[in-house]
């Protein structure tokens, strides 16, 4: 046994010499230490590569859109306690925005900031509900408020909000957006049906009557809160069309919620869509974000990189 590590520690230490023995047959390269690894022409100075013009590589979805759109508004609002309400429409609705894409972080391609003005509307209708008279039999009611059962106002508006996309293609994307909106609620229109007068038609005329085309002390006028959308887009630079759906959540009451009853909290809030079609003219150049405007970017930065353009 001690022969066999012997024989093994001999093999081991003989490696070396092996080695060096084959080695010693070839030539030695020498290094001249002040030769650099990468070295440019003789005739590449500074002050060339101070002067040279090169390419600048454009960046993914930075552009600027602006344009108008119109639609129509579906109104349906809220209330506490519960009343019954239908959703229905008015028009038109019309407005103009200006949106600025870009990467956002250098990371995120997909988002922009949309700018706007826009005139739309505010209001509610309450529908018809089945009730008990006081003999037990049904009945068909209907909520008012202050003798009328329908409001709306105009209300032109602002909005600021935060314009997601996802290009599907060359030419479609989809359109994401949320944000916030203000506005002052102007020309009211209350509205009374006839099926359902109201209890003393003498008091209705007198103490009701007068507001139905204008605001009570006792009405809010400004209104705010958030707005969401989201639609289709049709791009054909530098021309685009988009279709959406808007969603508004008011934050701000029609009227303040003691009104009716000062120890009973009453509040009524909007809960507003409208439904838009927009022309967008892009006012500077677009390039998408899919797998195959990335590989013709790709090719074209290769390109400009192989190529660059110099001023002599």
């Amino acid at each position: 046994m001690r022969k066999y590590i012997i024989l093994t520690t001999l093999l081991l230490a003989a490696l070396p010499l092996c080695a060096q023995e084959n080695n010693s047959g070839k030539k030695k390269r020498t290094v001249d230490p002040d030769q650099e690894f990468f070295h440019l022409p003789d005739s590449v100075t500074d002050e060339y590569l101070d002067n040279a013009n090169l390419p600048k590589l454009a960046k993914i979805n930075d552009y600027w859109i602006i344009g108008v759109h119109g639609g129509v508004s579906l109104e349906n609002g809220y209330f506490n306690p519960p009343r019954p309400v239908e959703l229905h429409l008015r028009m038109p609705v019309y407005g103009i925005s200006i949106t600025r894409f870009a990467t956002m972080m250098n990371t995120f391609p997909n988002l922009g900031m949309e700018l706007g003005f826009q005139h739309n509307y505010e209001g509610y209708k309450f529908k018809e509900y089945e009730g008990e008279a006081k003999d037990g039999t049904k009945e068909i009611r209907k909520y008012d408020i202050d003798g009328f059962h329908e409001a709306y106002m105009e209300v032109p508006e602002v909005f600021l909000l935060t314009h997601g996309h996802v290009d599907l293609g060359q030419f479609v994307k989809i359109n994401l957006k949320a944000g916030m909106f203000a506005g002052y609620r102007m020309n009211i229109t209350r509205i009374r049906d006839s099926k359902f007068p109201p209890r003393d038609e003498s008091e209705f005329q007198t103490e009701y009557a007068p507001y139905a085309n204008s605001f009570r002390d006792t009405d809010i006028r400004w209104t705010y809160g958030f707005q969401g959308g989201a639609g289709l887009g049709l791009m054909l630079d530098p021309v685009e069309f988009h279709l959406g759906v808007q969603f508004k959540w008011g934050w701000s009451p029609y009227y303040s919620p003691d009104v009716v009853n000062r120890y009973v909290y009453r509040y009524a809030y909007p809960l507003d869509g409208a439904i838009t079609f927009g022309v967008y003219y892009q006012l500077t150049k677009r390039r998408g974000h899919t797998r195959s405007s990335l590989r013709r970017m790709a090719r074209q930065y290769v390109t400009e990189e192989r190529n660059p353009e110099i001023d002599q």
